[in-house]
């Protein structure tokens, strides 16, 4: 952290400049609190006001004061990465291969579409709510995310389950995605990127898609074609020996909750045991075992409500425990909001009187919350909140007001659910709360990515930390922590193949559907059809080991004949930690960076 004196020029020579919101501690001490309030680079678009929260509540007259109140930053920013990575598992996962069932969608292009987009889904909505001067954060963290991705998680995917690939699959994959960054490296060359440079990473992701699903059909026609898997005992064989662990579990029975902790893991699961095809087998699935849901509608309702589970805290480590606590009071809110239709719990997740109150609750909570995003938030908190307030219950449909109107129809929609439902019996339509819980978690998601990229924004210009390196450290890490987890235990509960194949398919579809949106949306928004852009000076060494993890994977398996060791699993931390070393000396301008920072001082200039 720097402290008041002369400012730290930014990489490649650059100094901060009078209107940056870093240029504060060139302000007096005194002057400070109200500069930050007045300076429209400190003005951030979240619920909070950040920066006037640091420098005005805690202040910097007191290094203690100050260091205590950036520290609380950081906690609350990891506070909020457990809120999306919750939120993507337990709500939009389930509800994702509901949609995907519903529109009849291949198993292959659910995992590459929509189920893809469940997964990645911090990351895409970090990047759709970034601004312009954001946009550094932004690119450093979906390939940041990527080389992240690619060697720690893969490498300890392999490292605790060792095992065999599958060729076809993995260089497939594998070639994408360095085709993707090889051309990603091409469009933000020059500092300029058009709309058709934009939209040709989405058009990249939809070759991939095409390609996915003309090798699944050529390959079902193959099996189709041989008439030796006719034979159930046959087929059994062939299914085991295509599973890496011939122990691999059977199909889970199926759980009490919808909101399980281990909602994602269970449904990635039992897709893929869909998917080798064991129930072809002839195995038998054990019944579920006896649970402690209680029967009644009120005790369901308390039941399924509870952010904390009798059952589920039983069964969980310590560790666990505590993840369980720490969610608890957004769990609670969620719970009561967002309706989640689970294919692994009892009933599918019908929960009459609870999915009643969600009807009713949902519109309501959304329109506060989009009412909201519609607001300038800089006044001070309780300014603030009476502005939400007066904006949400001053709108109007005619002469009635707009909350009035939806209240009605909400109350009536819940009335008639619960006239026309039992609690035991599923309804036909209980589908239709998957779309409606897809919606309301893409809103929460998409809320609580504006307040990761304020805080973010916030602790960078009052440590002194560069955006590049907070993209590549802090967003980068919180984005996919969850994804860490999530593989890792899939690896040992006997999938290993699953969760290293995610490895690569979901950040290549994060990076080209974050990078083409955002761009293409900005440059589509321009009258010349093009921006001007900064990727800083960390961008060329972040593509740059992008490529060596994707390259190192693909010469050491070919060499091994697609044998995952151990020892490959060495070789991709190897890798992060070169990624990473280079990057913290160069933070700390001990080296030079592999790159330029050309900063414009115009919006879009010439090329």
């Amino acid at each position: 952290m720097r402290w008041p004196g002369e400012p730290k020029p930014l990489h490649g020579g650059l100094q901060v400049r009078e209107d940056d919101c870093s240029y504060v501690w060139q302000i007096p001490v005194s002057e400070r609190c109200d500069w930050v309030r007045k300076t429209d680079d400190c003005r951030v678009d979240s619920f909070v006001p950040y920066p006037t929260l640091l420098f005005c509540s805690f202040g910097t007259e007191s290094s203690v004061m100050f260091a205590l109140g950036l520290a609380l930053l950081v906690l609350w920013l990891l506070y909020l990465f457990l809120v999306l990575g919750t939120t993507a598992d337990t709500f939009f996962c389930p509800s994702l291969s509901i949609i995907a069932s519903v529109l009849r969608l291949s198993e292959n292009i659910a995992g590459v579409t929509i189920l893809a987009f469940g997964n990645g889904s911090p990351d895409i909505f970090t990047s759709l709510v970034t601004s312009e001067d954001e946009r550094l954060i932004m690119f450093t963290e979906l390939i940041g995310a990527g080389v992240f991705v690619t060697a720690i998680i893969a490498g300890s995917v392999v490292v605790c389950s060792p095992f065999r690939l599958q060729p076809r699959y993995f260089v497939r994959d594998a070639c994408f995605y360095i085709l993707a960054a090889c051309w990603i490296s091409y469009v933000v060359g020059d500092d300029v990127v058009h709309l058709w440079e934009a939209l040709s990473c989405i058009l990249i992701y939809v070759l991939f898609i095409v390609v996915v699903v003309s090798m699944q059909k050529a390959e079902n026609r193959r099996d189709r074609r041989n008439s030796k898997l006719q034979d159930p005992e046959v087929l059994r064989a062939f299914v085991e020996n295509r599973r890496s662990d011939s122990g691999a579990p059977l199909p889970r029975p199926l759980r009490s909750r919808a909101f399980d902790v281990q909602a994602k893991l269970d449904v990635a699961i039992t897709r893929e045991v869909e998917r080798e095809g064991a129930a072809a087998t002839g195995s038998v699935v054990p019944p579920p075992p006896p649970t402690s849901r209680p029967r009644g509608l009120v005790r369901e309702f308390f039941y399924d409500a509870s952010p904390v589970n009798l059952d589920e805290w039983r069964r969980s480590k310590p560790t666990v425990k505590l993840l369980l606590v720490l969610r608890a009071p957004f769990m609670l809110v969620l719970q009561l909001c967002v309706p989640v239709v689970n294919e692994t719990a009892e009933k599918r997740g019908w929960s009459k009187l609870l999915n009643c109150a969600q009807i009713w609750l949902t519109p309501l909570v959304a329109l506060c919350v989009l009412e909201c995003e519609s607001c300038d938030f800089q006044p001070r908190l309780t300014e603030m909140l009476i502005i939400a307030r007066l904006t949400v219950w001053d709108a109007r449909l005619g002469p009635v007001p707009l909350m009035l109107v939806l209240f009605c129809c909400t109350t009536a929609i819940a009335l008639l659910i619960f006239c026309t439902t039992t609690v035991d019996r599923i309804p036909k339509f209980h589908n239709v709360l998957a779309f409606v819980g897809f919606l309301t978690a893409m809103l929460v998601v998409y809320a609580v990515a504006q307040e990761v990229m304020a805080v973010l924004e916030c602790v960078g210009f009052a440590s002194g930390i560069s955006d590049a390196m907070l993209g590549i450290t802090l967003l980068a890490w919180g984005n996919s922590v969850g994804d860490l987890i999530s593989n890792v235990t899939i690896a040992r509960k006997g999938y290993p193949r699953m969760g290293f194949s995610a490895c690569f398919g979901g950040p290549m579809f994060n990076t080209l559907l974050g990078l083409g949106l955002t761009f293409g949306i900005s440059a589509a928004r321009s009258s010349e059809l093009k921006i001007r852009i900064r990727t800083s000076d960390m961008a060329p060494g972040c593509l740059a080991f992008l490529l060596v993890s994707l390259v190192s994977s693909m010469i050491y398996l070919c060499t091994t004949g697609f044998v995952a060791r151990k020892s490959y699993g060495y070789l991709l931390y190897s890798v992060y930690a070169a990624f990473m070393l280079i990057n913290v000396l160069s933070e700390v301008h001990f080296i030079h960076p592999l790159g330029t920072d050309h900063r414009p001082d115009d919006v879009l200039g010439s090329d």
